[in-house]
């Protein structure tokens, strides 16, 4: 009797121990367990693509101010006689984003200052134009200007035009033979504020504003440096204005 009274305690705590929940450790199938390192092999070779892109995009646009301030200063040497030395970048010591950043910031600063410079040429040709002093406004008669291509020689039309000190234009020369001329190329004309008179960027003479005329000959490269131009040109003092 007691044999079967213990049994019939024992009882409940077995079935009792036998209700307990078993805990399973989880484990990942195969597919989760090479997540992480792809994963990460894809970010690396993101990380590795947007730097790569980065500089690309900062060399051109290092290419792009290098040029911009080569066209500023040659632009600002021309029409004022004088312009600050560039900044001196040697693109094969670059090798660094952080370098090419601080070279695009000299580039881009001094591009801003040249171009300030420039602007005041500019109120101040206004201002010779309705107030001319001796000098500042002189008549240009481009001859018979002898053009040497790569594929076609032609002597051009005889052009006339007024030039302010501070001015920098560009006359286009057409063949002086024909009606419907195909052959015609571009020669760009400064009066300097230094009075200096300028053909494709090469000093011809030097405007005396107490002379009332003169004359210049010149010898210079095409604008694309492909060919040559021979002509002369007369000028002389404007002393009024309409």
């Amino acid at each position: 009797m007691s044999l079967f009274r213990a049994g019939f305690l024992l009882l409940p705590l077995f079935i009792s121990a036998c209700s307990v929940p078993v805990l399973h450790k989880n484990t990942p199938s195969p597919t989760e367990q090479t997540s992480t390192p792809s994963s990460s092999t894809e970010q690396q070779v993101t990380t590795s693509q947007a730097n790569t892109n980065q500089s690309v995009e900062m060399a051109n646009t290092l290419d792009e101010q290098i040029k911009l301030a080569t066209l500023h200063h040659s632009e600002l040497q021309a029409r004022s006689g004088m312009a600050p030395n560039l900044p001196k970048i040697n693109k094969d010591e670059i090798l660094t984003q952080s370098r090419s950043a601080e070279a695009i910031q000299q580039l881009e600063n001094y591009n801003s200052q040249v171009n300030e410079q420039l602007t005041a040429i500019d109120k101040r040709v206004e201002q010779r134009k309705k107030n001319a002093l001796p000098g500042d406004v002189i008549q240009i008669l481009v001859s018979k200007t002898k053009v040497t291509l790569a594929n076609a020689d032609f002597v051009s039309q005889p052009l006339i035009g007024q030039w302010v000190r501070g001015e920098s234009r560009v006359i286009r020369l057409k063949d002086g033979l024909l009606f419907d001329a195909q052959h015609s190329e571009d020669l760009r004309i400064t009066y300097s504020e230094s009075y200096q008179l300028l053909v494709n960027g090469k000093v011809i003479s030097i405007v005396n504003p107490n002379k009332e005329k003169s004359h210049a000959a010149f010898t210079v490269d095409t604008s694309e440096n492909s060919g040559s131009i021979v002509g002369s040109l007369d000028y002389r003092q404007v002393t009024e204005r309409h």
